[in-house]
């Protein structure tokens, strides 16, 4: 792994991203030098360290002739490296409270345009009067 480089990348006005950029050298079997491989990593934190000269083994997909990994290993440290995005609960928590007000307006214009009120007691049900 080499060129490591830390960055944040705003993404409206409250929202932020950190973005880990490097390059992963990758060798054959007798030491030549294949190819070079840009490797970006984003999110809100990241857990776990990555250092110029580390071997690392990374997968994700390529975009843009750039590889986009969430976690990767550190060969040369054992440890795993990870980039953590927003924790699940709370997405789903969001979804559900999303999902319930779009019921409830929902509802709200069901029973504006679909519900007739009774007419009070005494009053004619025929808005022509009385005959």
């Amino acid at each position: 792994m080499r060129g490591a480089q830390v960055r944040s990348e705003y993404q409206g006005q409250h929202h932020f991203e950190v973005v880990w950029t490097f390059r992963v050298e990758r060798y054959d079997a007798f030491g030549n030098r294949i190819s070079v491989v840009p490797v970006e990593m984003r999110g809100l934190t990241f857990e776990g360290s990555l250092n110029d000269g580390d071997r690392v083994r990374a997968h994700g997909r390529m975009k843009s002739g750039t590889l986009r990994v969430a976690r990767l290993e550190n060969l040369t440290t054992g440890a795993s490296v990870r980039a953590k995005g927003v924790p699940k609960a709370v997405l789903v928590i969001a979804y559900i409270m999303i999902a319930a007000i779009v019921a409830f307006i929902a509802w709200g214009f069901h029973g504006l345009f679909f519900d007739v009120p009774e007419p009070p007691p005494g009053f004619p049900s025929d808005w022509g009067g009385p005959a």
